[in-house]
């Protein structure tokens, strides 16, 4: 299109100089006036951005829906889906709706193709959020065949003011939205039952323009004597001619545990409607459960306590006793076992894991050379264990640095390192170390 387009520039140059005798004598005049002519129509045309940020109100309630939306712009049409790097934001929860729209526009006297994605913002934070700005990718043809062209750009950010409502600050979860219908289903119905009876509560939230995942989670208390399983919340939105519907699920069981009268406190609901600026509330009363103890497990709970009592009463003492007696003997024992579960190559080494785990630098310099220490036969270590301690011993013993220390490549390193050796050093836990890859 730009080549037609200088191509048809030029021709009417070229016509327009063949009528001018005075400019067709002179080569160097007749080149600049084409120049001219050619660049004269892009003077002043501005630059179109493939990426273009349409942001949200100004100002937003704390648990509202705050929509944006983000333009992307290409001369040709789109390949493939558009990708979004989202930002995390604490208390913010920022998510895409729905599949963009795809347009045409006029743009600088070109025709661009144009796709609208819409995003959503919910925030539990009040005061001044800003968004920052993103990475975009998406692909697009020089026209509407060839091959596509990967386009990488920002989306630019953009802030909005979060406001808390008036009332609102013993609430801890909020959400804005102009209503909310919540439903609750018992199985069975709660009343008299046994001890270990099961109870299973269903709260089903729906609200409009807020989506599932946005929707307060169901408080999960109860008294001593009632264990509580809480489920896995399900959501199910919904969109029917451009209306969107949120709807979030939460099954929750309830064990009974304790005989007597127990009682699941009130379930409380709170909204904010911002169309007529009003707190409103839905509460679903108490739930009394009457647990019977059957007549016989009283007798025989007294009688197996009774004889526990007396059974760890009597290990109590001969284990006295025996200690008395043998106290030496047993001491020379405890530490030989002692020393042999634990020898000091074992201990510095996870001493080393625990402070690569804590990231602490300066304990980790210290359980090496402790561990080094133990260790009677030469050994090479691993590039990767060199580099490893070199960076940590650069960091405790270096000058003073603002960056922090991280143990997670070191720990990396030595389990490799020893697991290669075939030394059974560590006999850490799996839980030891759980976020090496963090």
């Amino acid at each position: 299109m730009k080549r037609r387009f200088e191509q048809r520039v030029a021709k009417i140059a070229s016509s327009l100089l063949s009528d001018w005798p005075y400019v067709s004598s002179s080569r160097a005049l007749r080149a600049s006036v084409s120049i001219f002519l050619l660049l004269f129509p892009l003077l002043g045309r501005a630059e179109v951005a493939s990426v273009v940020m349409r942001p949200p109100q100004a100002k937003a309630w704390i648990g509202q829906r705050v929509p944006f939306f983000v333009e992307l712009r290409a001369r040709g049409s789109f390949s493939g889906t558009a990708s979004f790097d989202l930002p995390q934001i604490p208390g913010t929860i920022l998510i895409k709706i729905g599949s963009p729209l795809v347009s045409s526009q006029d743009l600088e006297g070109e025709s661009w193709f144009v796709q609208t994605h819409e995003f959503a913002l919910f925030s539990q934070r009040s005061g001044m959020l800003a968004v920052p700005a993103f990475p975009v990718r998406f692909a697009n043809r020089d026209g509407f065949t060839g091959p596509a062209t990967d386009v990488q750009a920002q989306s630019p950010g953009f802030t909005v003011e979060i406001q808390r409502p008036p009332g609102s600050e013993h609430i801890g979860f909020f959400i804005t939205t102009e209503s909310l219908d919540v439903t609750e289903t018992w199985d069975p119905t709660p009343g008299p039952a046994e001890l270990g009876a099961i109870f299973k509560r269903t709260i089903i939230q729906r609200a409009p323009q807020i989506p599932g995942m946005a929707l307060a989670p169901v408080p999960t208390t109860a008294p001593d004597g009632i264990r509580i399983y809480p489920g896995e919340a399900a959501t199910n939105d919904k969109l029917e001619r451009g209306d969107f519907l949120g709807e979030r699920s939460e099954t929750i069981t309830y064990l009974m545990q304790k005989s007597g009268t127990l009682d699941v406190p009130a379930l409380n609901f709170v909204w904010w409607n911002p169309k007529t600026e009003e707190l409103q509330s839905k509460t679903f009363p108490a739930v009394t459960f009457e647990i019977a103890t059957p007549p016989a497990t009283a007798a025989a709970e007294l009688a197996t306590a009774t004889h526990q009592a007396w059974l760890w009463l009597l290990v109590a003492a001969s284990a006295v006793c025996l200690f008395a007696w043998q106290r030496r003997r047993l001491a020379v024992w405890g530490s030989h076992y002692w020393m042999t579960l634990n020898p000091p190559d074992r201990v510095a080494a996870r001493k080393l894991l625990r402070a690569c785990r804590d990231h602490d630098a300066a304990a980790a310099a210290s359980a090496w050379i402790a561990w080094r220490n133990t260790q009677t036969v030469s050994f090479q270590p691993t590039p990767e264990l060199c580099a490893s301690v070199l960076e940590m011993q650069r960091f405790v013993f270096g000058p003073a640095t603002t960056h922090s220390w991280r143990g997670d490549d070191l720990a990396r390193a030595f389990i490799k390192f020893v697991a290669a050796i075939k030394t059974p050093l560590i006999r850490e836990s799996a839980s030891a170390l759980p976020n090496l890859n963090a």
